[in-house]
């Protein structure tokens, strides 16, 4: 007596959707995406009082460190450290 597989290699259910997620993956690879900021706000980010104070504040450092006139403050910077790795 024979008896027939009833799910032999030739008919496997699965085998047509694996496939469709196979297409799935490839296509989602070359999705990127974007960013777009609003001329708006383009304009704001330029013109923040802020990024021109801390400008002028960079500028004085390095005309300090040109001029051999900065000092660093060497116990403040340590405290820093000291206050960053306590937090962690």
């Amino acid at each position: 007596m024979r008896i027939n597989h009833f799910n032999s290699i030739q008919n496997n259910p699965y085998k047509k959707q694996t496939q469709d997620v196979k297409q799935e993956t490839v296509q989602s690879k070359y999705k990127k995406d974007e960013i777009q900021i609003s001329d708006e706000a383009k304009k704001l980010l330029s013109s923040s009082k802020f990024e021109q104070e801390r400008a002028d504040k960079v500028n004085e450092i390095k005309r300090q460190v040109e001029s051999g006139s900065y000092q660093v403050n060497t116990s403040k910077v340590a405290k820093s450290i000291l206050d960053f790795w306590r937090k962690s």
